[in-house]
């Protein structure tokens, strides 16, 4: 688990990373930048507690039977789902305080911000290696 625990904080890293340079390349570019931001961080926020969760709930599933695993796996999965829907519907209506897209595009980060892990992990062992 000491793995896991070090790839979730480089993924909540990764992710606040791509939230910072989501706000710097579009806060100038929108009427209400304050709610631009906004919308980020309650994206990124959100995806960093379900990031949380999933670790949590891998190693809850570890010590479970693999059937009641698999099962409390999807389940969560699909809490998780409906959280991060509920955020997103949740901005539309307060689209006054954060913009919606902004929302999203903070979920979308938990997805890029995992994409990158192998990436950052590859340029680290070629970094050490070359030492």
């Amino acid at each position: 688990m000491e793995i896991a625990k070090k790839s979730l904080i480089e993924v909540i890293a990764g992710i606040w990373i791509l939230a910072g340079i989501v706000i710097l390349a579009g806060i100038f570019l929108v009427s209400n930048p304050l709610a631009y931001a906004l919308g980020e961080v309650v994206g990124s926020l959100t995806s960093s507690l379900m990031m949380i969760h999933l670790y949590k709930n891998i190693e809850i599933e570890l010590d479970l039977p693999e059937k009641k695993a698999v099962n409390h796996s999807r389940f969560m999965s699909a809490l998780r789902s409906f959280i991060e829907l509920g955020v997103l519907a949740g901005s539309f209506y307060i689209s006054h305080l954060v913009l919606p897209y902004t929302v999203l595009a903070g979920l979308f980060g938990r997805k890029l911000a995992a994409l990158a892990v192998p990436f950052y992990e590859e340029r680290k062992h070629k970094k050490k290696k070359g030492e």
